[in-house]
């Protein structure tokens, strides 16, 4: 199916995102779960800093992803698109659970 879309990876993002997950994972097993989890109520996160810091990163995303087509063309116009849509599912899948 790839073959068929024509995917542009411009930065590297696959391999990127793989060590990353990777990483990630095996730090999670490492260091296992937090002290008292199940058994004490833990301490809520700031959620209006949760959504300025994804406003943030959304901002950002705008920047990359269109800039990285380096002219301002169909292409750089559809990853505006795609990182609009993709930040919007996001969103719902976040509702979702």
């Amino acid at each position: 199916f790839s073959s068929l879309a024509a995917p542009i990876d411009f930065a590297g993002g696959t391999v990127v995102h793989i060590n990353a997950g990777v990483a990630g994972f095996f730090l999670a097993v490492a260091i296992g779960r937090r002290r008292g989890f199940g058994r004490v109520p833990m301490r809520p996160h700031n959620l209006p800093l949760t959504m300025l810091g994804a406003g943030l990163l959304w901002i950002g995303w705008f920047g990359f992803n269109a800039g990285s087509a380096l002219t301002a063309d169909g292409v750089a116009g559809l990853a505006w698109v795609n990182t609009t849509v993709a930040a919007c599912a996001a969103v719902l899948g976040w509702l979702a659970v």
